[in-house]
């Protein structure tokens, strides 16, 4: 077994994460196959490349996007896009944990529901890959 500790002390992107997954070894056909079983209705594509920024290496993932149309998805949209993928089924329990654990804080901040929260950029294409 093995555990990945993240010392996000100032936060950290989705892109940022599998970036830094793929240096440790992930590798990236199984990453681009993995992802490719979510139901998404716009088409998207991986591109990886190395970086340098002062002094250290590491690899940087875009997530490059045909047409961003539906930006704004409520929590029980991205459930469905998760839940009718045919990702593994541990992982639809985490991906949909994470969306719910964001729509609580920001139900918190704005004084509703996380029923009634309307993701913006996390609600993309980009960011629930």
């Amino acid at each position: 077994m093995r555990a990945v500790y993240f010392d996000a002390f100032s936060g950290i992107s989705g892109d940022m994460t599998l970036g830094a997954l793929l240096h440790a070894g992930l590798p990236f056909d199984y990453l681009q196959t993995e992802l490719a079983k979510l139901a998404l209705n716009s088409s998207f594509s991986l591109e990886k490349r190395e970086v340098r920024q002062h002094g250290i290496t590491g690899l940087k993932l875009d997530v490059i996007l045909a047409a961003e149309k539906e930006a704004h998805r409520s929590l029980a949209a991205i459930e469905a896009i998760i839940s009718q993928s045919e990702l593994n089924d541990q992982v639809k329990i985490w991906a949909i944990a994470i969306f719910q654990k964001l729509a609580q804080a920001e139900a918190k901040i704005h004084g509703v529901s996380p029923q009634q929260v309307h993701f913006h950029e996390v609600g993309a294409v980009d960011a629930i890959v």
